[in-house]
């Protein structure tokens, strides 16, 4: 988990006009942060919810009574699988 006593070794810059940029501090301000500490936490948030929603997979109700019955109806093992399971070193 970051935190702000985590080693600062690397910068970011950017920049805006001056109306983002006191919309930002006003932000900042109201939270009792300093600008970078508002930003970096607030991005740091975002990131994260942008790297959760890309590994979710989302199905429509159709898809997911297509993948309910695949489970529930799995198809015989080939016989490549049957060799191959029987191959030493597989557990039966």
């Amino acid at each position: 988990m970051l935190s702000t006593i985590d080693l600062k070794d690397a910068r970011i810059e950017f920049k805006t006009s001056k109306d983002i940029k006191t919309l930002l501090q006003e932000a900042a301000n109201s939270l009792g942060m300093d600008l970078s500490s508002f930003l970096v936490s607030t991005a740091i948030q975002r990131a994260k919810e942008v790297i959760k929603e890309d590994n979710i997979l989302t199905l429509s109700k159709e898809e997911w009574k297509n993948f309910q019955s695949i489970l529930d109806t799995p198809k015989k093992p080939t016989k490549a699988l049957n060799d191959l399971m029987n191959l030493e070193g597989f557990d039966k």
